[in-house]
C-alpha cells in the first residue's frame, strides 16, 4: 500500500486524483484515522464495502464556512446564532448536524433529511478540501469493530481496499485518539450525541 506525507506537495494532487477516481483514502488527520472519499454514489458504494455496511449517512467534510451553508437549510431567525457556533466549534474536532437542504443529494443525508458537518483543524486535509464541495469521512475500521488507535490496528481488509494512506509529519501528530463531539442542530436546543475531542465547556452560552 503507497504510504504519503501531508507535507509532500505531490500529495495533494495524487489524493485529488484518487479521489475524483472514486477510490477511499486512509487519512490521519486532527482526530482518529478517517477514510476519505468523494461525496457521490460511487463514493459511498465503496465505503459500504470496506465498512461492511449500508443505509447509514456518511460524516461530510468542507474545507470552510461558505461551503457547509451550501448544504445546510437555516431559519432565518437563526442565522446568527449557527453562525456563532460554526465560529466557536470550527475548524475543529466538533461534528454539526443540521436539517439539509431539500437539492442535497440523498447520498450525503439521512433518511430523516439530516446532514452531519464539519471542517478539521489540520492543514493537509484543509488543503486537499479546498479542491472539493465536501468529502466523506468516517473511522478506519470495519461496522461493529473498535476503532484503531493507530495503522498497526487498522484491518487488513481496509489496508488492502484502499488507494494509500497519508499519514502526518512527526511535528504535525492528531491532536487527540478520541473522535470529534457530535452536536445535534436540527431542534430549538443542541443536543451532545456524543461527547469527543471537543471541550463542551466553550459552548456553555448554547446549554
Amino acid at each position: 500500500m503507497r504510504e504519503l506525507f501531508w507535507s509532500n506537495p505531490k500529495a495533494i494532487d495524487f489524493l485529488e486524483k484518487e479521489l475524483h477516481d472514486g477510490r477511499v483514502v486512509l487519512a490521519e488527520g486532527d482526530t482518529v484515522l478517517g477514510l476519505l472519499a468523494d461525496v457521490s454514489e460511487k463514493g459511498v458504494v465503496q465505503l459500504d464495502h470496506i465498512k461492511g455496511r449500508s443505509q447509514k449517512p456518511y460524516l461530510i467534510l468542507v474545507g470552510d464556512p461558505k461551503k457547509a451553508f451550501n448544504f445546510i437549510e437555516i431559519d432565518p431567525k437563526k442565522v446568527f446564532q449557527v453562525e456563532k457556533l460554526i465560529n466557536i466549534c470550527w475548524p475543529g474536532p466538533v461534528t454539526l448536524i443540521f436539517k439539509a437542504k431539500n437539492e442535497v443529494s440523498s447520498q450525503a443525508k439521512s433518511a430523516q433529511g439530516n446532514i452531519a458537518l464539519r471542517i478539521p483543524d489540520h492543514a493537509g486535509l484543509l488543503q486537499l478540501l479546498s479542491r472539493f464541495d465536501a468529502l466523506f469521512s468516517t473511522s478506519a475500521n470495519r461496522s461493529g469493530q473498535p476503532v484503531p488507535n493507530g495503522l498497526g490496528q487498522v484491518d487488513s481488509h481496509i489496508k488492502d481496499s484502499v488507494a494509500c494512506i497519508v499519514v502526518n509529519d512527526a511535528h504535525e501528530r492528531a491532536e487527540s485518539d478520541l473522535p470529534s463531539t457530535i452536536i445535534d442542530c436540527t431542534g430549538d436546543k443542541l443536543i451532545v450525541v456524543r461527547k469527543g475531542a471537543f471541550e463542551l465547556t466553550r459552548l456553555k452560552s448554547f446549554f
